[in-house]
């Protein structure tokens, strides 16, 4: 699957999700919730062919932990790591399409280490492309729009 098409269906899966979940984003609940929900609702109904994971931890199938080498600030070398979404085939690196880590508006935390972290699944841990999702949430919604930064 190209580019292209991998970008085209990850936006339709958060359209979706923003049109029937809007509660969730109201409530302005943990982002492991929303993740979990457009992972396994949405994104997997657009990814048919893949598997859809949320907080997927592992590489290969010998169930070794996902980790990433990080500057020190965002957790250093050997770092454990659970990114929010992916679409890949299990133990197929090659199969690696799609990474997403996501951020609600109402959490101030900065998102710099998200963003090397998605750099980093792409180098080390070949993912063919990275998506950083800001959600609108709280007093956001309906002022704000979803936002997607690519990272190919």
């Amino acid at each position: 699957m190209d580019i292209e098409e991998i970008k085209i269906r990850f936006e339709k899966a958060v359209t979706l999700f923003m049109d029937d979940q809007k509660q969730l984003l109201e409530l302005d609940v943990n982002e492991r919730a929303i993740g979990a929900t457009l992972a396994h609702v949405f994104v997997r109904e657009l990814f048919p062919d893949h598997k859809v994971d949320a907080e997927y931890n592992r590489v290969g199938l010998d169930g070794s932990p996902k980790r990433l080498n990080l500057p020190l600030e965002c957790g250093g070398e050997n770092t454990p790591v659970y990114p929010d979404i992916v679409v890949h085939f299990r133990g197929v690196n090659e199969e690696n399409i799609l990474v997403v880590e996501i951020k609600k508006t109402t959490n101030k935390q900065s998102r710099r280490c998200d963003l090397v972290k998605l750099a980093a699944y792409r180098e080390q841990l070949h993912y063919q492309i990275g998506a950083f999702l800001e959600l609108p949430a709280g007093d956001d919604l309906g002022s704000i729009d979803p936002r997607i930064l690519w990272f190919d």
